[in-house]
């Protein structure tokens, strides 16, 4: 199955992680999104009313009849694999030429889960694609070398972790805290709970992968 237009479209993969009050997530999704719901992240995708334009489950969380009222195409997994759920759901988007992905419903639950989620959106990243995952007191975004703006986000903190090793080269400006040509590793946490100014931050580093949070109590 090919999706057309894909270049301006978003792809959002919900998983099954626990959501409380999924008001707080519906202000993040587009009109013109293409879901794929991984496993037990059909039901996360029916609480959310949206159309799921793809499956992929091996059906060891949920019923594989909360599938037959979708009327979506299923990638039906093994128990047994390799790749998680969320990671095939992944490449699917991939392979549909989505270059922009928001996970919801992947975090908040198996913290296990959670940090594998978080090496799905690296993958994404590797794959020059921009990845985010949002839950309801956090959104937080993958990046590799380079700049990146961020817009003032009232009530939230921002934090900045480093991924898989150290990020050096870190410059941040128009924050509470900013920094110079500093290096973030990952057994100190000096990037946590920054706070925004009136002005967009400006961020940006020479080496490493560096995750960008914004989160709320």
């Amino acid at each position: 199955m090919k999706i057309q237009s894909v270049e301006f479209r978003r792809c959002v993969i919900c998983g099954a992680g626990p959501v409380e009050n999924i008001d707080i997530l519906k202000p993040l999704l587009r009109k013109n999104d293409f879901v794929i719901a991984a496993d037990g992240g059909i039901l996360l995708a029916k609480q959310l009313g949206l159309e799921i334009g793809q499956i992929v489950a091996d059906f060891d969380s949920i019923p594989r009849e909360q599938a037959h009222d979708t009327h979506a195409p299923v990638s039906l997994l093994p128990v047994k694999k390799d790749d998680t759920d969320t990671m095939v759901a992944a490449r699917i988007g991939l392979e549909h030429g989505f270059k922009d992905f928001l996970f919801l419903g992947a975090s908040g639950g198996r913290l296990d889960h959670t940090l594998a989620n978080l090496a799905v959106m690296l993958f994404l990243a590797e794959n020059n694609a921009k990845a985010a995952l949002a839950d309801e007191h956090n959104f937080v975004e993958m990046h590799l070398p380079g700049q990146v703006i961020v817009e003032p986000v009232r009530n939230c903190y921002l934090s900045l972790l480093p991924y898989g090793g150290s990020v050096s080269g870190l410059t941040v400006r128009n924050a509470e805290y900013e920094l110079d040509n500093a290096t973030l590793t990952p057994d100190y946490p000096l990037g946590i709970s920054n706070e925004f100014s009136d002005r967009p931050v400006e961020i940006s580093f020479k080496q490493g992968v560096l995750m960008v949070f914004f989160s709320k109590d």
